[in-house]
């Protein structure tokens, strides 16, 4: 059976909650995960043969969204999935007639970097020392891809 997706809600989030934990280097708190399964945001997981694979949670402010969080499980990663999770969230914007679309990413993150780079975000700004990070701080990158 191939990957589905399915909106990702407070009554379908416990596994999901636990990817973004392990995730995350400082995660969110179960209660800010949940409020973001709530408008203005919207979610979808990823999952096959009831295995958990990854999601993606967006946030809508008028004709802007902002990809808050997208996760694939480290089982799972290098096969194309993160790609599959931002072709849906983009789809889904595209959908709504969004404009545009930011994000902010550790700039550690090449494999992320590379993706959104693919995917036609631009970079915009550069936050000096913004997330924590076990070196201390580390700089994340805001990025943005105009729909339309």
């Amino acid at each position: 059976m191939k990957p589905q997706f399915s909106p990702l809600t407070a009554q379908n989030s416990d596994p999901y909650f636990d990817l973004h934990k392990k995730g995350q280097f400082s995660p969110w708190s179960r209660k800010i995960f949940e409020d973001c399964l709530t408008k203005p945001y919207f979610a979808y997981s990823l999952d096959q043969d009831n295995q958990p694979l990854g999601y993606y949670i967006g946030m809508t402010v008028l004709d802007e969204v902002t990809l808050m969080d997208i996760v694939v499980s480290a089982a799972h990663q290098s096969k194309g999935l993160g790609k599959s999770l931002l072709k849906h969230f983009m789809a889904q914007c595209n959908q709504n007639n969004i404009q545009q679309i930011w994000l902010e990413v550790r700039e550690s993150n090449a494999a992320a970097i590379n993706l959104y780079d693919n995917a036609g975000f631009i970079l915009v700004e550069q936050r000096v020392n913004y997330y924590p990070s076990a070196k201390g701080k580390e700089d994340a990158l805001i990025m943005c891809c105009y729909l339309g």
